[in-house]
């Protein structure tokens, strides 16, 4: 059966849909040893000039390069012996990398047999030192031998960016198993956009174990240059020694034997496995927004050719609605395309080039739509952004190289909004537009305000990461084909995706579309009709209806109807390892989309059941949920709320999480069931149950016959034994039987000191027996070893109001209200009304407030408020279709009973809770409650 666990993982929401990617302003790649030269087919000849490559050059005075070590004894395929980097800070910076790799095997000889070294001609110069094999302690030196060719290809080009990256390949002949490479090259100069600050990065750990890692820089002694361990997991404990000759200072990190890091499947968007030492000339974030407001000048002319567009968007009624207009048109009208070169990798193009091209990349439609809103009245400022690592800024030494991205801060009525130019599919107000960056952390370009960062954050973001799913099935006949009517809501995010393929997509591919997401859970499932796509764009929603025709919607096993369901909007919420044990983060690809997911099965007309409201209620440090069953009459329904609260796990937190994932799968996803005693008549042969009443009464009976069975098997012990001792106590004491019932709740807990559910049960049971403290004290000991807690403080608070502790009473009610937000959410907040009633105290606002109309139970609030009449109440309940209503009027007949109590009318709150203990339902909480007033009252 399919769970909401069993897909594979998908990309978050916000990450497919974040826009096309500036990789204009993307870091450079921190430095790597020679890698394996990529197949000729991907890359195109070219030529550069003599001034940007080199070889045979000696290496500088300033670098000591270390010498090649001792060869290594491993059984490893490639083993490095010899990872060192010098960097020099200076006019013209220089990184120079002192290199070997040894083989030995001949599966990996392209290690070492094909060289390939990136630089951007255009501000750098690469310098080969030294290409020599060394082989039996004897170099071979490749280096003015060798031949070089120098190859372009813009991996980005299909995506609209071209950033003047070459590849310098070498391709060494006879290369052979126990082999090592020596490598000693420069690659001088770096941006020019940087001016005279130093930026840099190198990765300190690879995948590979590495035998000697060293790393040093030298910078004047005037120029005091930070540094930083970025990562993720166990970070280098390495202290770097310092020394000064000449003028230089020299700060050197080094280790030996530096065991590989493997990347771990499911890391977040934007993890670092493998170390990084950041270095930055920038003293912080305040420095790096003044540097970038240059490259963003508020004074730059627009073009006359933009005056008719003006003059519409000032004509519009609002500041929201001309910078949406404006929004929209540059999304539209200027095509992304990126053309970075020298300077131009971080300064944007002027708006009248970008309006002449009618083309740009993230920087020049952020500038192009900051200066059209700054026209027209409105504060805008530029944005810094990293789409790859929306929070690795955070971790990072201030510095440019933290971005890749751009986007406008627009401020309206007070609100700051981030506006995206890059993106597609946008329509309406500003503030329904979906926004891919929700929670990251970005530099506002303003030199005058910004001293931090700020964070992204969306005052509605539970109305535009909302994922809303309705699925109705109807049971024509059991085993027979029935019919699900679905309804899918997608905001924010969601719905503009669904616009663009939409777009794309012609009628006939949107229901092949729609019914593909069905047949993996309803394999020969059909349509019935077409669907139905509702497109909102003011409040930028999209809404699908369909309808299926499903063969064989139930199946019959061991005496019970199944039918199987999936929140299909629930896959891709969870990525879970094939192992806990983790020294990297996971992810959680949700965040930050809300689920909801509700399922309805209208089964036949002959189908009774009394069946509580449950829930089920998840809190952990990553995600808030709830599942709430309920069955009354013919209608089962399942509800699930799902919040992520964090965009990753921490290694330590995955075994947790993991487990509670797993008991929220297992929640969601068991099927609904439908007993033989549930059935009336027709459907199992020879029930004849005729009312709900005797249908309960059968399924008490069935669940002691079964448990019993279970238990006098042998083969269970611990806490299985214990679980259906619990079982059979429930069903006991709801038939009354509360003598057997409180020997089997008494060995449970026996068996099972240590299980939640067996002091839940045992609670149960004394709270049946009206020993309340017993109770009390019992649902205190299982809250504690972990029982839900909505259901721990709902019952506890039973317990507390029976004793008359009544303020007690209240607060564990309002806590149970506030950890369920559903299910048993509006029944806690009614006896938390009573409580507060017995108290003399007032219904609170939020409780009075409730709708009169709305779903049951919520119209007893109205009452408990003094809104409705107990006359109205119980039209309310007698409006419920076939066996729900007796279940419905033993509720509201407790509810007007309580009111009455509440008012002062003893006589009538007796008649009250006498009906509803004459309808029969037992294994409502309503019907043992009505027992305890009838007993004050006599």
């Amino acid at each position: 059966m399919p769970t909401i666990l069993s897909f594979a993982r998908r990309v978050a929401l916000s990450w497919l849909l974040a826009g096309a990617a500036c990789h204009a302003l993307a870091q450079a790649p921190p430095h790597a040893p020679a890698s394996p030269a990529p197949a000729d087919t991907a890359f195109k000849e070219t030529s550069v000039s003599a001034n940007s490559f080199a070889r045979g050059v000696p290496l500088p005075a300033w670098a000591d390069a270390l010498p090649l070590p001792a060869p290594t004894v491993t059984r490893r395929a490639v083993a490095v012996r010899l990872d060192d980097t010098h960097l020099l800070v200076a006019e013209r910076p220089v990184l120079l990398v002192n290199a070997a790799q040894q083989v030995n095997d001949a599966s990996v000889l392209g290690q070492i047999g094909q060289i390939a070294l990136q630089f951007i001609p255009q501000y750098q110069r690469l310098v080969l030192h030294k290409v020599a094999i060394v082989r039996d302690g004897r170099p071979i030196d490749h280096t003015l031998s060798a031949p070089v060719r120098f190859l372009q290809r813009e991996s980005g080009l299909e995506q609209g960016l071209y950033s003047g990256v070459i590849t310098a390949t070498l391709l060494l002949p006879d290369v052979r198993v126990g082999d090592t490479l020596h490598l000693q090259y420069s690659v001088e100069g770096a941006n020019p956009i940087f001016g005279a600050r130093y930026v840099q990065g190198t990765l300190w750990q690879r995948t590979l174990p590495v035998d000697v890692r060293r790393v040093t820089l030298n910078a004047p002694e005037a120029r005091s240059i930070p540094w930083k361990w970025v990562g993720d997991g166990a970070l280098p404990q390495v202290e770097p020694t310092t020394t000064t000759r000449n003028g230089m200072r020299r700060t050197r990190f080094e280790a030996r034997e530096l065991p590989g890091i493997e990347p771990e499947p499911l890391l977040p968007r934007g993890a670092q496995p493998l170390p990084v030492l950041q270095f930055s000339e920038f003293a912080d974030w305040a420095e790096v927004a003044r540097w970038a407001e240059g490259l963003f000048p508020s004074d730059e002319p627009l073009p006359p050719e933009l005056l008719p567009l003006m003059h519409r968007l000032l004509r519009m009624p609002s500041r929201a609605e001309q910078a949406s207009a404006a929004l929209q048109w540059v999304q539209s009208e200027i095509r992304y395309y990126s053309v970075s070169l020298g300077e131009s990798s971080h300064r944007p193009h002027r708006p009248a080039e970008v309006l002449r091209n009618r083309y740009g990349d993230c920087k020049d439609k952020s500038f192009l739509l900051m200066r059209i809103l700054q026209s027209l009245g409105i504060p805008a400022r530029a944005v810094l952004a990293s789409l790859g690592a929306p929070q690795g800024p955070d971790r990072q030494l201030a510095s440019p190289l933290a971005f890749d991205h751009a986007v406008v801060q627009a401020r309206i009525d007070g609100r700051d909004y981030f506006l995206d130019p890059t993106r597609l599919g946008q329509q309406g107000p500003l503030d329904r537009m979906g926004q891919g960056l929700e929670g990251a952390r970005v530099l506002v370009v303003d030199a005058r305000e910004t001293t931090a960062l700020a964070t992204v954050q969306s005052p509605n973001r539970a109305e535009l990461f909302r994922s809303e799913l309705n699925e109705k099935f109807t049971v024509t006949g059991f085993g027979d084909e029935g019919e699900l009517e679905t309804r899918q809501q997608w905001n924010g995010l969601g719905a503009e995706l669904m616009r663009l393929t939409m777009a794309r997509f012609d009628a006939p591919r949107l229901q092949r579309s729609v019914l593909a997401g069905l047949e993996p859970r309803y394999p020969g499932a059909t349509l019935v009709g077409a669907p139905e796509f509702t497109d909102e764009p003011d409040r930028n929603r999209i809404t699908l209806r369909a309808r299926f025709k499903i063969p064989k919607l139930t199946t019959a096993v061991d005496g019970f109807w199944l039918l199987r369901f999936t929140p299909f909007n629930m896959q891709g919420t969870f990525a879970i390892p094939a192992s806990t044990a983790r020294q990297q983060p996971l992810a959680l690809p949700a965040f930050p989309v809300a689920v909801f997911y509700n399922a309805e099965v209208q089964w036949p007309a002959n189908v009774a059941a009394t069946d509580e409201t449950r829930s089920q209620r998840f809190d952990t440090p990553q995600f808030r949920s709830e599942v709430t069953r309920s069955f009354r009459g013919n209608v089962s329904r399942v509800t699930l709320q799902f919040e992520p609260l964090a965009a990753a796990v921490p290694a330590v937190d995955v075994p947790v999480f993991i487990d509670e994932a797993r008991k929220l799968d297992r929640a969601a996803s068991a099927p609904m069931l439908l007993a033989r005693h549930q059935v009336r008549e027709g459907a199992f042969a020879g029930t004849g149950r005729k009312t709900v009443q005797e249908a309960l009464a059968a399924r008490l009976q069935d669940t002691v016959q079964r448990s019993t069975k279970a238990i006098s098997s042998g083969q269970l012990a611990g806490d299985d034994l214990a679980t259906a001792l619990c079982f059979r106590a429930q069903a006991r004491y709801e038939m009354g039987e509360l003598p057997g019932a409180a020997t089997d709740a008494q060995e449970a807990v026996r068996l099972a000191p240590t299980l939640s559910l067996a002091w839940m049960c045992r609670g149960n049971v004394n709270w049946a027996r009206g020993d309340f403290a017993a109770a009390t004290a019992d649902v205190t000991k299982a809250l504690a070893l972990g029982q839900p807690a909505a259901e721990s403080y709902f019952r506890r608070g039973h317990a507390r109001f029976y004793e008359g502790r009544f303020e007690l009473a209240a607060d564990d009610f309002a806590k149970a209200a506030e950890r369920s937000e559903a299910g048993l959410k509006p029944y806690a907040q009614l006896w938390q009304a009573w409580s507060l009633q017995r108290l003399g105290q007032p219904v609170p606002a939020e409780l009075a407030a409730a709708d009169p109309a709305g779903d049951w139970p919520r119209p007893a609030l109205a009452l408990a408020a003094g809104r409705i009449t107990p006359e109205q109440l119980l039209e309310h309940a007698e409006r419920k279709p076939g066996p729900e209503r007796d279940a419905t009027l033993a509720e509201a007949w407790f509810f007007i009973g309580q009111q009455h109590l509440a008012l002062g009318q003893p006589a009538r709150a007796r008649e009250a809770f006498e009906k509803c203990r004459a309808l029969g339902i037992t294994n409502y909480v309503e019907h043992m409650a009505a027992g305890f007033e009838l007993q004050r009252l006599r």
